[in-house]
């Protein structure tokens, strides 16, 4: 009875679709040929917006209320990126003229394009609960809904996943 019951610590074969150690070479092959394949399926579902692919974090109707409201609009937050790439092309030239005038102005822009997208997080993160309590009720604003928002505004458009599904200056859905 105790010869019966015992196992390996790892099986050999973790699942349908994964050949066991006795498979062949080809086996092996066509079960990472299927398993790629399906991971390239889910991916394109996923950035799609088809609500069975998502991660658990995009689920249901609120966070798709959230992602349509954050990209029905413009971000200056999006913006954050390209500004930070420019800033350090001409810091470099800054430093180059030897003129600490022109560094001192460089930066000073940068924190005042920080401060303006903390100022329009907040604005969206306000509209964004006010928006969530009358569509869905009091309780549906859950915790970390706010900075879904702003993490989703601060990504360039193009790079958001899954993908906005609304365009600007579009209703939220």
């Amino acid at each position: 009875v105790e010869a019966a019951r015992k196992q390996p610590l790892v099986p050999t074969s973790r699942g349908s679709s994964r050949p066991g150690k006795g498979a062949t070479k080809e086996q092996k092959q066509a079960a990472r040929v299927a398993a790629r394949s399906e991971r390239v399926r889910s991916r394109q579902l996923m950035m799609s917006g088809d609500e069975r692919y998502l991660p658990a974090r995009d689920k249901g109707p609120v966070r798709r209320y959230v992602r349509d409201v954050v990209d029905s609009r413009w971000n200056v937050g999006e913006l954050l990126l390209p500004v930070m790439l420019i800033v350090v092309l001409l810091s470099w030239f800054g430093a180059a003229l030897k003129s600490p005038g022109v560094t001192t102005a460089i930066f000073g822009i940068v924190y005042l394009m920080i401060a303006v997208a903390i100022v329009d997080a907040l604005f969206l993160t306000r509209r964004l609960k006010r928006g969530v309590t009358e569509r869905f009720g009091p309780d549906a604003y859950a915790r970390g809904t706010g900075m879904y928002a702003v993490m989703r505004a601060f990504q360039l458009r193009r790079t958001r996943i899954p993908r906005p599904g609304i365009g600007r200056r579009e209703q939220p859905r």
